[in-house]
């Protein structure tokens, strides 16, 4: 099967998405001018809305401080008025866009009688408020300066503090007063319909051209949404499902399939190489952590792991401690170069007696240890059979090296009146026959018995 290389297949997308982006920036370039076109009619519009909220609201909020303030007398309601008129000017903002806006129309004129207004209610505001501040604030000099610079008709000064409130109370709450803020309204709102109309023509134009060049435009989206289908399928497909196999495969520990774009299953074989060569290292680390050097059996760190999984556990085992007699006369007699030799005889020895179940380990200089599964204390016969076969062996070399023999301690998990521990049992029975002639097996809680001599010994079998 051929394979797809997905930097051709990328390259020729690449090549087709240009073409259909030029083609869409071209439509989207007309696209966007008549849209362009309708959006400033639309927002001159909406704008123009806006300002004209902001003044109608601005002209509801002064009126209704000023009536507040010359009610109640409380200062806040007049600061507030002058913070609107002084500091957030949203009045003057508005009239300013709005005759930006209409700047060059028949609709200015309204516009400018709506300002013309608002000044005319101003100048009442500030004399309704001069007015309530005489009779309600004592002193001038915390008066705004906008207060202060009103002055008053002769015969309102001369009116009494209850009269002046009145007559304030009456200047933004007459007819007169009421009819400026409803010419305010009316004349902005004929410069808001005005606008209206201009925006209407102004959108038609725009949004019989914009039709047709959309129109044109949604072609041209499809065909990119088509190639962009396309793409996504061969992603799926090349890259996507093989990555997640990948995963699993690793997941699982298992190599990866060779599946997918050329580039992936170019590394797809690498990752496999790379993978077995470091299985088989992981191996050796294994097993060089786990088993002795010189011996090649397991080494006391594998010994204590399996003797504590076998404490807990529920089955039964046996502990057979095992000690080279006078292995140290050997190293000072042969050196110590037979004294490793020896030491490998007897580890094999003692894999070949043992079954492979069986954990055989070497758990000191001339001490091992074996670890006999599925072994009970009515079965030590099997194991004695065992010891001897090994020792006749060892007793009798053929391999030129020199005779040794081996002192054995054996102890099971379901002995009576254990001690404090199986193995410390097992190595008090080899300490027991160490002390009363070596070369020999002895079995916690049970007399010792002396091993077979080794001429009477018969050889292990291949299959033992």
């Amino acid at each position: 099967m051929k394979k797809i290389r997905i930097e051709r297949v990328s390259i020729g997308s690449i090549a087709v998405t240009i073409l259909l982006g030029i083609l869409l920036v071209f439509v989207s370039s007309e696209c966007t001018q008549q849209f362009a076109a309708l959006q400033t009619a639309t927002d001159e519009y909406i704008e123009c809305e806006n300002q004209a909220s902001e003044l109608q609201a601005a002209s509801d909020y002064l009126a209704e401080q000023v009536r507040l303030f010359v009610v109640t007398g409380q200062r806040e309601y007049m600061d507030l008025y002058f913070e609107e008129k002084d500091v957030t000017r949203r009045q003057e903002k508005a009239f300013a866009y709005l005759e930006q806006e209409f700047d060059g129309t028949t609709s200015l004129e309204s516009l400018k009688t709506a300002l013309n207004s608002t000044k005319n209610l101003s100048y009442a505001d500030r004399y309704a408020m001069r007015l309530a501040a005489e009779a309600y604030i004592a002193g001038g000099e915390s008066w705004p300066e906008a207060i202060r610079a009103v002055t008053l008709h002769e015969s309102d000064q001369r009116m009494t503090d209850s009269e002046k409130i009145r007559k304030a109370q009456q200047l933004v709450c007459n007819n007169q007063y009421q009819t400026l803020r409803e010419n305010i309204n009316d004349n902005v709102a004929a410069c808001t319909q005005s606008l209206i109309e201009q925006t209407k023509n102004r959108q038609n134009n725009a949004a019989t051209v914009f039709s047709d060049i959309y129109f044109r435009f949604e072609i041209s989206v499809v065909a990119l949404i088509l190639m962009v289908l396309m793409m996504c399928a061969i992603v799926q497909h090349l890259i996507v499902k093989p990555l997640l196999l990948y995963g699993k495969s690793i997941q699982n520990g298992e190599i990866f399939p060779l599946v997918g774009a050329a580039e992936l299953q170019n590394m797809a074989m690498t990752y496999n190489k790379v993978y077995l060569e470091n299985q088989e290292t992981q191996k050796l680390i294994r097993h060089e952590a786990e088993h002795d050097a010189l011996t090649d059996v397991l080494n006391r760190g594998s010994f204590e792991k399996i003797l504590s999984i076998y404490e807990k556990g529920q089955s039964d085992f046996a502990m057979i401690i095992c000690d080279v007699d006078s292995f140290k006369t050997v190293n000072d007699t042969y050196g110590h170069a037979v004294g490793d030799e020896i030491l490998k005889k007897v580890a094999s020895l003692l894999q070949k007696a043992f079954r492979s179940i069986d954990y055989v380990c070497r758990i000191g200089g001339d001490e091992f240890a074996v670890i006999m599964v599925d072994m009970t204390t009515d079965l030590t016969h099997n194991i004695k059979e065992k010891i001897d076969m090994v020792n006749y062996l060892l007793s009798n070399p053929a391999d030129g090296l020199p005779p040794v023999s081996l002192s054995v301690g054996v102890a099971f998990s379901d002995r009576q009146d254990p001690g404090e521990s199986i193995f410390k049992d097992a190595d008090h029975v080899l300490y027991h026959v160490k002390q009363h002639g070596k070369h020999g097996c002895g079995f916690y809680g049970a007399e010792q018995e002396p091993c077979a001599e080794p001429d009477a010994a018969v050889p292990m079998s291949e299959t033992e």
